[in-house]
Formats: C-alpha cells, sequence, structure tokens
C-alpha cells in the first residue's frame, strides 16, 4: 500500500467512525460533550506542550513559516471579506463569518494526526507554530469585527481585550503558551510527570479524530449553497495556493516548512467556525454545509499536499 494511503486512509476511518457511530444510543449527547472535554482540555494540550517544550522559543528559521502562511491567509481574509460584501451584500458580521470559513484549518483535530507521520516531529513542531497564532489571529479577528458591529457604546479597545483574555483561556492554546516557556527555560520535566502527559498524549490523535466525526452528526446542508461553495473553494483551493505561492516564491522556505505550510492550508474547515456562527447567529447553514464538504474533500486535497511534499520533506 503507498505510504500515503497508510497515513490519510486510517485517519479518515476513524473520522468515519465517529460519524457513524457518534450518535444515540451508542454515545449519547453527554458521552459526546464528555470525550470533547477530555481532549481539549486534558489529551490535545498534553501531546502539544511536551512537543513545545522540547523545542522551546521558535528560532530565526522558524519564524519564516510564519510569516509565509499569515501573510497568504491574511490576504485570503480580507479578499474573502470584501468578496462577501460584493457578491452577497453582506454586512461586517456576515462577511467576517465568510471570510473566517474561508481561512479556518482544522488543524489540530486533522493537522497533527496527519502532519506526525508523514513529516515526523520536526514537521509537527513547524505545524505547531502555525497554531500558535491561529486562533488568536482568525478568531480574534472576526469576532472583533462581528462585536463591533453589534456593540452599543463598547468601544473597540474594550472589544478586542475580551477576545484576547477568552483566547488566553483556551486550553490547546494555554498548553503552547507554557510549553514554549519551558523549553525557552530548559526547565527539566519529572520522569513520571513526562510519562504521565505522554499516556495523555498517546489518547489525543484517535480521540480528536473520533469526536470529529462525531462533531458532524446532526449538521445538515441548507439551501445557501452559493455560500457554501465559496467558502469550500476558498479554503481547499485558493488558500493552498497563495501558501504555496508565499512560502516558495516570497519566502523561500525549505522542504520541509513548504510541505508543511501547504498540507496545513489543505487542511478541511474546522468545527471551530461552526461554533462562532452559531454562537452569534450568522450563516450557520451554510458553514454546516462547508465544514462536511471540505471534511470529505479534503481526503484528496490532504492527501495531494503530502504525497507531493512527503518526498521533498
Amino acid at each position: 500500500m503507498h505510504p500515503v494511503v497508510e497515513i490519510v486512509l486510517p485517519a479518515f476511518g476513524l473520522v468515519l467512525l465517529g460519524f457513524a457511530l457518534g450518535r444515540p444510543p451508542l454515545f449519547t449527547a453527554d458521552a459526546s460533550k464528555a470525550l470533547g472535554t477530555f481532549i481539549f482540555t486534558l489529551a490535545l494540550p498534553a501531546l502539544l506542550f511536551r512537543s513545545m517544550a522540547r523545542h522551546g522559543l521558535p528560532g530565526a528559521g522558524d519564524l519564516a513559516i510564519i510569516g509565509a502562511y499569515y501573510s497568504a491567509l491574511l490576504a485570503l481574509a480580507a479578499g474573502s471579506f470584501l468578496a462577501a460584501r460584493l457578491l452577497y451584500r453582506e454586512g461586517t458580521a456576515g462577511s467576517a463569518t465568510l471570510a473566517l470559513g474561508s481561512t479556518f484549518s482544522n488543524i489540530v483535530l486533522v493537522g497533527v494526526p496527519l502532519v506526525l507521520p508523514a513529516f515526523g516531529p520536526a514537521g509537527l513542531h513547524q505545524l505547531l507554530l502555525i497554531v500558535t497564532f491561529h486562533s488568536l489571529v482568525l478568531v480574534g479577528l472576526a469576532t472583533v469585527l462581528v462585536e463591533a458591529s453589534q456593540a452599543h457604546g463598547a468601544g473597540l479597545a474594550t472589544v478586542a481585550g475580551r477576545t484576547v483574555l477568552a483566547l488566553l483561556r483556551n486550553p490547546v492554546l494555554a498548553a503552547i503558551l507554557c510549553g514554549l516557556a519551558v523549553g525557552a527555560g530548559g526547565v527539566p520535566m519529572p520522569g513520571p510527570l513526562d510519562r504521565m502527559l505522554e499516556m495523555l498524549a498517546a489518547a489525543a490523535v484517535p480521540c480528536s479524530l473520533f469526536a470529529l466525526g462525531a462533531s458532524l452528526v446532526g449538521l445538515r446542508v441548507g439551501d445557501a449553497l452559493g455560500r457554501t461553495a465559496f467558502m469550500a473553494a476558498a479554503k481547499l483551493l485558493v488558500l493552498p495556493a497563495l501558501v504555496f505561492l508565499s512560502a516558495r516564491h516570497l519566502f523561500d522556505l525549505p522542504p520541509l516548512q513548504l510541505g508543511v505550510a501547504v498540507t496545513c492550508a489543505s487542511l478541511p474547515m474546522g468545527v471551530n467556525v461552526f461554533v462562532f456562527s452559531q454562537r452569534y447567529g450568522l450563516h450557520t447553514q451554510p458553514v454546516a454545509g462547508a465544514i462536511l464538504a471540505t471534511t470529505g474533500l479534503s481526503a484528496l486535497t490532504t492527501g495531494t499536499a503530502i504525497a507531493v511534499f512527503r518526498t521533498v520533506a
């Protein structure tokens, strides 16, 4: 069997398994919620903390992948925001939601399980550099725009401050930042504690993929297919192309960083976008449809990215 198939097929097999079994009577809503709590507060933070603690602060060479990825990502976010206003006559809040859906990758639930076997621990470290700023930049910016458009008397600085504080309470982001601090300070990890974290980290990948499939149960595509296709095409086609151009021709990244950056861009839309849309009541059905579509189609886009770049990374 082709090595790329051996990486991609088991991962998406677990997603399908979660979609098939993550529903009553086997999995009640409470059971799915408990699994999600375990993943986001313990398993994934343990995995991310241990990875970042081994490397510490990024070096000058590591910063290039951040510049390459986010220059392309912010360019697409701005373009999607303007396109939503022109094509669909959206206001600020609606345009921000569509721009978020066009750019937000499911890095933690799908990216980590795929990048680790495809590019190894060094590739995972590069991916986590992108993760460090991902929610802070994208969800933070979208939240500020929506809150500002709906605020009555609250200043933009106040809204931005609340958003940053909320993001810093995120266990995933907190684990990455704490891991960076431990690695930079050269703090030794006690053996029993490290082994406990290793055991928790081992559960992160399979549980995350299963939970992703379970989270798609009950989501239905609405009749706003234009917006669904808009987000899906931007996410799976335009973003990887822009990241490749930026990483290859503007920042001249080495093969490993180039491969990780393009693979990250080719991932499906993150479920966080659906949570965001539900919170504000903005384009919930188009977002749900785009998550379903991109999750299925990313087996092709992400599989292709790994097949192309894994051989040179």
